[in-house]
Parts: C-alpha cells; structure tokens; sequence
C-alpha cells in the first residue's frame, strides 16, 4: 500500500524580488534620455553617493561595478597586497575572502561566535600576526557584527577595519549605523540585494580625505573623475558603476523602510513561532543590535535531528517541497576547492556550514511566513522524531 503524499504547506509563490518599483523604469528612461551612460560628475551615480555618505555621515562615498570589487578597491585603497595578510570571518559569502586574494594578500579565517555566527573577537585576537593588515568584519544576514570589539582590536594592532556590509544597508549597532566605525565600508547592489540595481555596490570611507581620494583613483583607472588628461596617479581599475545600475538604485530608496518595517514585524513573528518548536532553532541576535536588516532568517537545525541523519541538504529540500524555498547555509570559505585550506580551525564555522539554513529576506513580504515556515519546520522535526 503507497504512502499517501503530504498536501504542500504552501501552494501560493512568495512575493518576488526584486519588487516591481515603477520609479526605477522612470529613472531608467532618465538616465538613457540624458545622453550621459557613465559617470558624468553629475547623474545617478553621484547623487546615489551623496545619499549613502549623508544616510551613514560619511566624509565621502564611491560607488562602483559590484560588492566584490568594492571589496578589491577597498584593499587596494588601503595598500595591501603581497605579503599581507586579512583576518576574514570563516562564515561569510566567498568573494570576502576571494578579494583579498585578488590584491595579492593572504585571507586568514577566523572563527565566528556561536550565538549569532558573525565574527569571533576572541578568534579574531589570536590570528594577529606580524603581517596582519586589516580585519574584514561581515554583517551577517543583516546582522552587524560586534564593532566595539572589532574597533578596539584594530585600534590596539594598527589595523585597518573594514566593514563588509553586502548584506545590511540600514542595521545599526548600538544606534549607530552601519559604516560609522570601519575605516572603509563596502555595499552590494546584486539583484539579491536589500537595495537591488541588478549589480553595483559603493565603498564608504568614514573619515580619511586622503584615503577617499585614493578610493576614487583606483575605481577609475587611476585618474580623477571628470578628467580627460592621459594623466594617471594610481595603478587603478574601471570599477564604476554605470549610470543605470545606480538609478535602479535610487528607485528603491523611498520604498526601502516600510519594506524594512515588514520585515522586521514579520521576522519577529517566525522568531517566536519557530523558538516554540525548539528555543535553539533561530540563529540569535546580539543584544548590542538595535536594527537588524533581515537580508536572511538564519535557522539552525537542532543537534537531536542532525543525530538522526537529518542534513540541512535534506531540509532544505524538505522546506522547498512543502512551498518554502530554503538554502544550505555557506561553508567555511577556507573548506570551499578552490581555497583548499580546510577548516579544522574554525569549528564554530564549520558546524555552522553542516546545521545551517537560510531563507532569502522576501520570504519576510508576506503575512503567512511565520505560519507557512513553522508548520513545513514542525513536519521536518515530527519526521525526524524530534
């Protein structure tokens, strides 16, 4: 006799993303009209700029083709290359750790805390090294890392510190904003994005003239903006964002906090849903943060269901059968081929990478999340005799 199947929790797609924003096909026939397709001194990506340098009180800001080489002029800005070496949170999307490569420099994975898988001060301490240059800390999911500890590490070794913000636009720590304490700030634009452009990002720099200076050399082939000289100060690279990728940008601006206000509510709700099935379940968040961007739901499945043969592969492809499309969380990026260093010394990342999901942030746009994702969740550990 078959097993009868199961009826889907969830039938009805999620919202899409990104959302249709009819002021992004006005600022596109914008740009086009103007005749002006790259950065002009004057068009969409100027004026994305000094947004994001008023939004996070910035002394300047350089938007650029994408986060990664955001990353890569950040670095570059810094002067770091052969020889050096950056501590980077062993949980984080690769391309943290494959820019500091880019520049020739040597990624040093430090372990993340267990409460909320960002950065690990502590880890971060011991992997200091006479080479060390500069600490990248990740805002995870939406999540800022601590950046008290961060800056005092930085400021006791004569660090650099440099916020990779990809994944959260507007959280804060402590009140502050993203990009009020790292020396330089990096963003993503991906179409993924909490701001989508399709692609695009920005290095924020906080407070060094001469260091924005050498941001804006390098991400425009070594020339100041504007100039039409044969003359080059740095050994830079076309890393500008083009003029329609910022205005798909600045379309989503002032629909950006009621979205966040949903997400936030709603996150809220599948929290307390889910803590019910297992108080363990949500990837915690640190006291110290007062606005968490919700780029992702970070799930963490209980150890008793993992001992039962449970891989997160396997719940994730559960969640997706029942409607709730899922991702397995990131491995440690050390682990990942084409890295080839392991990751027998980031434990915490490592176990992280093997128990871990993720629910992409438009999950979060619709009233039913916290029902939908609680009832596939409770069938998975019902499943699993948990």
């Amino acid at each position: 006799m078959s097993t009868p199947q199961l009826i889907p929790v969830r039938i009805r797609p999620f919202p899409a993303w990104p959302q249709p924003v009819t002021e992004a096909r006005q600022r596109l026939l914008s740009a086009f009209d103007s005749g002006h397709w790259w950065q002009s001194g004057q068009g969409a990506a100027e004026e994305l700029e000094a947004h994001l340098a008023a939004d996070h009180r910035a002394s300047a800001c350089v938007a650029v083709a994408n986060g990664t080489v955001a990353l890569e002029v950040a670095l570059r800005a810094l002067g770091i290359g052969a020889g050096d070496e950056v501590l980077v949170p062993a949980t984080t999307f690769v391309s943290t750790a494959s820019s500091v490569l880019a520049v020739g420099a040597q990624p040093i994975p430090v372990d993340v805390r267990e409460e909320t898988w960002c950065v690990d001060p502590t880890a971060a301490e011991t992997s200091v090294s006479h080479r060390t240059r500069a600490l990248i800390v990740v805002h995870l999911a939406g999540q800022p890392a601590d950046l008290d500890a961060a800056r005092a590490l930085c400021d006791r070794h004569g660090l650099a510190l440099i916020e990779d913000s990809a994944q959260a636009t507007s959280a804060c720590w402590r009140g502050a904003r993203v990009g009020t304490v790292g020396d330089l700030t990096t963003f993503s634009f991906q179409a993924g994005k909490l701001l989508p452009g399709g692609d695009g990002g920005a290095v924020l720099i906080r407070s060094d003239a001469t260091l924005a200076r050498r941001v804006e050399l390098i991400a425009n082939c070594g020339r100041p903006r504007g100039s039409g000289a044969y003359a080059f100060e740095e050994v830079g690279t076309n890393a500008r964002i083009s003029e329609f990728a910022a205005a798909v940008v600045l379309a989503h601006l002032p629909g950006y906090e009621e979205l966040w206000r949903i997400r936030d509510r709603h996150a809220a709700e599948l929290a307390e849903r889910l803590r019910v099935l297992d108080p363990d379940l949500v990837v915690g968040t640190d006291p110290a943060v007062t606005r968490h961007d919700h780029y992702m739901v970070l799930l963490r499945l209980p150890a008793r269901v993992l001992a039962r043969g449970l891989t997160n592969a396997a719940a994730a492809a559960a969640l997706g059968a029942d409607g709730i499309p899922a991702s397995v969380m990131y491995p440690p990026w050390a682990a990942v081929p084409s890295f080839g260093a392991g990751a027998a010394w980031t434990p915490v990342a490592a176990a992280a990478g093997k128990a871990g999901l993720w629910l992409h942030h438009r999950l979060l746009l619709d009233d039913d999340v916290a029902d939908d994702v609680t009832r596939a969740m409770a069938r998975i550990l019902e499943d699993h005799g948990a």
